[in-house]
């Protein structure tokens, strides 16, 4: 907007030095929606101002090419030597330019002589295969183009004390190019914008070395949209929101060891499955994921250590065993089952097989096809959440955690058991804080009866989400064994066996001895 007498480098006089801007703005600043409306009312306000201050010409994608009437005048001065040498092309092209007359008088004219000569020399220097045609061309559609254009930009023959400016926003072709260097070159100020950064390519081809325009890229692209015609509604950061987004930025990090609640809820688990003593488990049980050996954040997936334990047997004492049963079931964001057969079917046979045809051809989920299928009831739930489940039921999947094969009819089955399991198991999932407390499944099987397959299912996926599973068998009998690759789970082995052993509806009061009282300080 600074007056061109008020430039640093400005010289006047006959042939004046006139200092002017060409910038390639490429990408946006932000990466969200608010940050693209952001840069389009910028866009709209700065259209808006330079209209008001006028001498301005914006160009919205391609420059309408010359027509028959404006190239008439053209061709009694177009002659009919065909040639390949470039000094001969650049001789017709000025010639061209000088009998035609135009802009004969006009006070740049001397300016658009000395423009189109280096404009010139640029094409002819870029192109590898030029005749008498193509230069005419080129030649005549910068004339055309700058004489449509200077009504708007120099309404008097006096040159004035503005700057005329010129705007191309979008996408650009080859003369297109060479036509806003040659404005530049006159002396005009010129602006090109797109939203995505590798549009621009073009300039980079003609002029590889930036010596006529500089470029301003910013880290983000968007698809180009029309030009903005209104504002559009945004959010702006307030100063010490943006120093708490500057702190949070130095503070929560994979290298620095603090989080923030829910830092990660867009990312990914990783379960590391702990091997650990029986003591170890009953102290890791208690601790977040981030407190825990081998926990790792790594490119927005979290490296969960989480536990997989079936405890055979029972103490000798029994008091000892209910206390730590009770202690260990009672934690938060914990699940527990009394019994096997946990998990209900609430669907048909003819129900579960019309969901067949959502796996694609790697016998995968299709996320798409899922999410409109009428048998899908999860949408309400957070789309980072829907995603995540999508993502472990195929890592689920092409897991080798099952003991049989995994056939399309255990595929989905397994879809139909995750996408229809108790709202009290979906809330592990959607309570999961992927640094904080981890989420826990506590089986009691004290009876010969076995986990159903579809029990099996669920617990190997919240596996693989990161939870903590616990089985107490006080039988010794085999259940999990006979479903569940030996790899993924560990047996801690307590020193007695117990048949039938009903679980009590509360913790058993400690016995105190009678000496034990007296002494007690």
């Amino acid at each position: 907007m600074v007056p061109v007498d008020k430039r640093i480098g400005y010289i006047e006089g006959q042939t004046p030095v006139i200092p002017i801007y060409f910038y390639r703005l490429l990408g946006v600043e932000g990466d969200e929606e608010n940050d693209l409306n952001i840069y389009r009312n910028e866009l709209f306000r700065l259209n808006e101002q330079l209209t008001q201050k006028g001498r301005y010409v914006r160009f919205d994608g391609p420059i309408l090419t010359p027509q028959n009437n404006e190239m008439s005048y053209f061709k009694n001065f177009i002659g009919s030597n065909l040639t390949q040498d470039k000094v001969a092309l650049r001789k017709q092209g000025i010639s061209l330019f000088f009998n035609s007359r135009i802009f004969y008088g006009h006070s740049l004219y001397r300016a658009i002589h000395l423009a189109l000569q280096q404009v010139l020399d640029l094409f002819l220097k870029n192109e590898s295969f030029v005749n008498t045609s193509k230069m005419e061309t080129f030649v005549v559609k910068m004339l055309i183009w700058l004489q449509r254009i200077m009504p708007n930009l120099f309404p008097s023959s006096q040159i004035p004390n503005d700057i005329p400016k010129i705007f191309f926003y979008g996408d650009i072709k080859a003369h297109e190019v060479y036509f806003l260097i040659f404005l530049s070159l006159i002396g005009m100020d010129v602006l090109y914008i797109h939203t995505d950064k590798v549009k621009e390519q073009r300039f980079s081809q003609i002029d590889p070395s930036d010596t006529f325009s500089k470029k301003m890229e910013y880290p983000n692209s968007f698809p180009l949209e029309p030009f903005p015609s209104e504002e559009r509604r945004v959010r702006k950061k307030t100063v010490t929101y943006e120093a708490k987004e500057e702190i949070e930025s130095f503070l929560y990090g994979e290298d620095v060891g603090l989080f923030k609640t829910r830092q990660y809820e867009e990312g990914l688990t990783k379960p590391i499955t702990l091997r650990t003593t029986h003591d170890e488990m009953k102290i890791l049980w208690h601790e977040d994921a981030k407190i825990r050996p081998e926990f790792e954040v790594e490119n927005d997936t979290v490296f969960v250590p989480n536990l997989f334990v079936k405890v055979s047997g029972t103490y000798p004492v029994l008091d000892e065993y209910w206390n730590e049963l009770f202690e260990l079931k009672g934690t938060v964001n914990t699940v527990f089952k009394e019994k096997v057969d946990f998990t209900p079917i609430t669907y048909s046979r003819q129900e579960m097989y019309s969901t067949s045809f959502i796996l694609d051809e790697k016998e995968l989920i299709d996320k798409e096809k899922l999410f409109k299928h009428p048998l899908y009831k999860l949408s309400y739930l957070n789309q980072t959440v829907q995603d995540f489940i999508v993502s472990k039921i195929n890592e689920l999947i092409r897991s080798d955690m099952f003991m049989q094969e995994m056939t399309t009819d255990l595929r989905v089955k397994i879809l139909m058991t995750i996408i229809t399991m108790e709202k009290e198991f979906l809330r592990l999932i959607e309570s999961f804080d992927f640094t904080g407390k981890v989420p826990k499944i506590v089986v009691y099987n004290n009876k010969p009866d076995n986990f159903t397959e579809t029990d099996i299912i669920l617990l190997c996926f919240f596996n693989l989400v990161g939870a903590d599973i616990l089985i107490y068998t006080p039988t010794n009998y085999n259940n999990i064994e006979a479903w569940i690759n030996h790899n993924y789970f560990d047996v801690h082995q307590l020193p007695s066996v117990q048949f039938d052993l009903e679980i009590p509806k509360e913790l058993p009061k400690s016995k105190t001895s009678f000496f034990k009282k007296l002494f007690k300080r």
